[in-house]
């Protein structure tokens, strides 16, 4: 019997911190999958919106830092009475500031410049610190005060010593291409302890292998007797779920100095036909998708936070416990297994253009799921099922390349089920209006890909009611060759069909004018939910 399962004892609560730069959304993925364990997350308060709260729950705890966050739990717990029956590092250090006996820590001076301008700019500081974790812009006010605080703790704690003299159970996780805490610095900051390495993985292990991270955990809780039988249960089952599951990629490496004239989204010369070109799919947009699946997590930041704002509302949808799911352009994933956390017995058909990127996206559904996979332009789908199959139909950063995007979500709300919803997200009118008003500056157009106006994602049939918010995301980019690489690194890079490449003289110049607007690039992303009614009565879609 464990000891979470002996009468009378209550099973340990799991107390999660997040990291500097984060919020406590930051464990929604992990906490998914540790269900069968009461849980508590503690918020730091670094933005506007949630209230900062510390409070610690009643009974046993278990407690969980991520990066920093584990840095506040050792100096808030370890000294105390209040001791943890076991302590889980992720991506974590005792000690960050490098000195004499730290050779492999941080620089202080980059602490210090990044105090420095924490104050005039902390949007900036946060999002550029985001951004080198493998993460997306905040998308939230930050609060200085606190963050500042936060990064004098960085500069000045040392807590090796609280490590030395934990008498509880301890495990750290760590990644091996991490950018922000590298493996010779994990190795320093706990002196002597082991640690669990992921190869390739980087400083978002929470967010980029939950189910390996959770695997690992359960395991550990349930050796030390802190599960009960039914969470021993789900971590045998999520360790051998993982057992598969691939390595993330790793941290993305510094633009080159040439990134700029690879991007083929540069503009030409104003004069012919005004306005932007038709959003017509070309013809190469299939290959240059598989030409970057291997390498696509690295660069979507932007992309991953939207996949996660889109999940968020098809958590809150009366769906069936078992929804039948087809997914339209599911590229690695990304989608795919955040709504698959929240629908572990869903059905799912999920299908892009490109056999490589759904390779990627099979390692994203754990083994055994119900699920097909199929290689299907999703502006004309060709399905066995028929209409009226679908209880969802969900898409993120995909429908742009549709030829008639109003015309394709007709198509695909014809294979809706009575009361089933389409949920999708993507770049509208407006996104990229910085790269755009640095060619026109100069009296030139952008060769870009025309983008369709929210307006036009309403539907066109009687028996469907719609859903249409805006919000904008804001890339903090850092510069044009960044902004190019990124986008060449997720395969987005088809220009307007009648764009042609800027010589490199004038595209030097549109890259040094982005740069002195504040090389950021906004997306002004429509989420658009759909449903059907309850009687179904289908028409046929617009051809």
């Amino acid at each position: 019997m464990n000891a979470a399962d002996r009468p009378g004892r209550a099973p340990p609560t799991l107390v999660f911190a997040h990291g500097w730069g984060f919020d406590a959304g930051f464990w929604d993925a992990l906490r998914i999958r540790l269900r069968a364990w009461p849980q508590r997350v503690l918020e730091r308060g670094y933005f506007s919106g949630p209230v900062a709260d510390d409070a610690l729950p009643e009974g046993p705890l278990v407690v969980i830092g991520h990066s920093f966050g584990c840095m506040r739990l050792l100096a808030r717990l370890a000294p105390s009475r209040r001791r943890p029956c076991a302590w889980i590092g992720i991506n974590a250090f005792a000690r960050f500031s490098a000195g004499d006996d730290f050779r492999h820590g941080a620089a202080p001076r980059l602490l210090q410049r990044m105090a420095d301008r924490l104050e005039a700019v902390p949007a900036a500081v946060v999002d550029e610190f985001r951004r080198r974790c493998g993460a997306a812009p905040a998308g939230a006010a930050p609060r200085p005060g606190v963050l500042a605080g936060d990064l004098r703790a960085l500069r000045e704690l040392d807590l090796r010593a609280h490590v030395r003299g934990l008498a509880a159970p301890l495990l750290v996780l760590a990644g091996t291409a991490d950018p922000v805490v590298p493996a010779p610095m994990a190795a320093d900051a706990f002196p002597g302890r082991a640690i669990g390495w992921m190869p390739g993985g980087g400083h978002l292990l929470p967010l980029q292998a939950p189910d390996w991270c959770a695997a690992r955990i359960a395991g550990f809780l349930a050796h030390h007797g802190l599960a009960s039988a039914s969470a021993s249960a789900s971590a045998s089952a999520s360790a051998s779920a993982s057992a598969s599951a691939s390595a993330p990629a790793p941290a993305p490496a510094p633009a080159s100095a040439s990134a700029a004239r690879e991007g083929t989204w540069a503009g030409r010369p104003a004069g012919g036909e005004g306005g932007e070109a038709p959003c017509v799919r070309p013809g190469g947009v299939a290959a240059r998708f598989g030409a970057a699946a291997a390498h696509y997590d690295r660069h979507a930041g932007v992309q991953r936070e939207v996949a996660a704002r889109l999940a968020a509302r098809i958590a809150r949808l009366d769906l069936p416990v078992r929804p039948r799911i087809l997914e339209i352009g599911c590229g690695t994933g990304l989608l795919t297994g955040m709504v698959d956390a929240h629908f572990p017995e869903a059905d799912w058909t999920i299908t892009d253009l490109s056999p490589a990127m759904l390779a990627q996206a099979r390692s994203r559904l754990r083994p055994g799921r119900a699920s097909r996979y199929q290689v299907m332009d999703g502006e004309h789908p060709a399905l066995a099922d028929g209409p009226g199959r679908f209880d969802l139909i969900c898409s993120s950063m995909a429908l742009q390349w549709f030829g008639d995007p109003a015309r394709g979500l007709a198509r695909l709300a014809a294979l809706l089920a009575p009361a089933g919803h389409l949920a999708v997200a993507l770049p509208t009118r407006g996104t990229f209006a910085e790269w755009r008003r640095a060619h026109e500056v100069l009296g030139l157009r952008p060769a870009m890909m025309r983008f369709p106006a929210a307006g036009a994602l309403r539907p066109r049939r009687p028996d469907v009611a719609a859903r249409i918010d805006v919000e904008r995301i804001v890339d903090e980019c850092g510069s044009a060759r960044a902004f190019l690489r990124g986008l060449k690194g997720i395969g987005a890079t088809a220009p307007r069909p009648d764009g042609r490449p800027l010589p490199v003289p004038l595209l030097r110049r549109v890259c040094a004018e982005f740069d002195r607007a504040g090389a950021r690039c906004s997306y002004r992303i429509a989420f658009s939910l759909w449903r059907r009614d309850e009687a179904g009565a289908h028409g046929e879609a617009s051809p």
